[in-house]
């Protein structure tokens, strides 16, 4: 096999990062290609696979003649390659050298749509575009991965030099221009004298970095992205994207003034789910009946752990919660309400950080509203407790687990003979909501643990 060192296996690695660009830009077959010791080449192309982004073959070398002339002649090499049964392809190879100087790879550009050398001004433009992509990748943007995502067919490529002067165009770009109204050629003339909205370009060519920006026109949306490109030996160029995001902008707006709304309803919500626990409190601190009293209160608090996610879906600019924000408001709330100052309970989260649907927190909220609160008031009986969640996401499944360190559950103990309203609320919830199953742990161990296995929401 080959021997490189890690600085050359990381240019390696920069390469081959980019693979899926340069196809989307030039429209190319792009494969990334290492000469072995046994004068075998190494072939590595991306595919849409995100756990395996890249095949990798061994190929011979009579098989890749133009391969091997470029390690053979240690220059750029443009010709045809036969690919199948006689089918001729225009093939553009360069070399991929490192700082030493030395051809430690190769980078090759098939295009099937050119199976000649006859056409002279379609050669060059191939070249244009070919060489262009191979600088980029030679000297790409220091950490600015977002300017290299793969392009789609509708999104036009503009290529021009240091002065400006334009020098490639694809089919998509002059569609982009005619549908702006620009009725002009592109080739040959001036990058800044055409009517493109550029200001920002001129900005990111004086400090050497790529640069995005949304113009305006009418009612089109252009998202420009422009990406310089450095070479000693081939002269300075630049890559100007344009992709057409009016539908995309107009969605956007869309799910901006939906979300906004939905915002303002669970605001709203929680105002008035407040203002009910507020007249129950009121009715609780008139009442002469001690039982009266523990039952508002129990209302109260399950009504305030609904207004809860409402206060907290409220300010996430999604309509997702995190079960950790949940617990640890719930645990203040409770704590607070429920716990004397000469006791001290510490409430713990433990495991992954899992978001979850609006309307699965709400049966959430619920439900821990119900076993923290049966945990302080029925668990823990010493001054001293502590009450543990621990979350666990799994590819289909979350698994809750809500323990203390009070007393646990009485022997043979089950919900569906228990008197207690608050875990028959659980069991509801768990099984005809959130579709999933409540365990009663039982243990001789000090401490009660109520496992929930859930579905994911879509």
């Amino acid at each position: 096999m080959t021997t490189l060192d890690t600085t050359q296996i990381s240019l390696i690695i920069k390469f081959a990062n980019l693979l899926r660009f340069a196809e989307s830009v030039t429209h190319s077959t792009v494969v990334l290609f290492l000469l072995t010791s046994k004068n075998q080449f190494i072939a590595i192309q991306p595919q849409d696979d995100q756990y395996k982004p890249f095949s990798i073959q061994m190929i011979e070398r009579y098989e890749m003649n133009l391969w091997w002339q470029l390690f053979h002649k240690r220059i750029s090499i443009r010709g045809l390659q036969e690919r199948s049964k006689g089918k001729m392809e225009l093939m553009h190879a360069y070399p991929v050298i490192d700082n030493g100087g030395r051809i430690i790879a190769g980078i090759s550009f098939v295009n099937p749509r050119i199976d000649s050398m006859n056409d002279m001004f379609l050669l060059q433009q191939e070249q244009i575009i070919t060489e262009t992509i191979y600088m980029a990748m030679m000297v790409p943007q220091h950490n600015q991965v977002d300017l290299y995502t793969p392009l789609s067919y509708q999104d036009g490529v503009i290529i021009f030099d240091e002065a400006g002067t334009i020098l490639y165009g694809n089919e998509q770009a002059h569609q982009l221009i005619d549908v702006l109204g620009f009725n002009r050629r592109l080739i040959g003339t001036s990058i800044y004298g055409s009517s493109l909205k550029l200001s920002f370009v001129k900005k990111a060519l004086q400090k050497h970095i790529g640069d995005t920006y949304d113009s305006i026109y009418d009612d089109i949306v252009i998202r420009q992205t422009v990406i310089p490109i450095f070479s000693r030996t081939r002269g300075n160029r630049s890559l100007l994207l344009l992709k057409d995001r009016t539908l995309v902008s107009q969605k956007e707006k869309e799910l901006l003034v939906k979300n906004s709304v939905i915002k303002e309803i669970h605001h709203r919500v929680k105002n008035n789910l407040q203002t009910v626990a507020g007249l129950l409190r009121m009715e609780a601190r008139r009442s002469q009946s001690l039982e009266v009293k523990a039952a508002l209160q129990e209302g109260i608090s399950r009504i305030e752990s609904m207004a809860l996610v409402h206060d907290i879906v409220s300010h996430y600019e999604a309509d997702y919660v995190s079960i950790r924000s949940i617990y640890e408001e719930l645990t203040r709330l409770l704590t607070n309400a429920l716990v004397s100052h000469k006791d001290h309970i510490t409430c713990i989260y433990e495991g992954d950080e899992v978001m979850i649907r609006s309307n699965q927190a709400s049966y959430i909220s619920l439900i821990l509203n119900e076993l923290i609160s049966n945990s302080i008031k029925h668990g823990i009986q010493n001054e001293y407790g502590t009450i543990i969640l621990s979350v666990e996401e799994h590819e289909h499944l979350i698994i809750l687990s809500i323990k203390n360190t009070g007393k646990p559950f009485p022997p043979n103990f089950s919900v569906s003979t228990s008197k207690r309203l608050g875990l028959h609320i659980i069991q509801n919830l768990v099984e005809n909501e959130l579709h999933g199953t409540l365990t009663i742990e039982q243990s001789t161990e000090e401490g009660a643990n109520v496992i929930i296995t859930m579905e994911k929401g879509d």
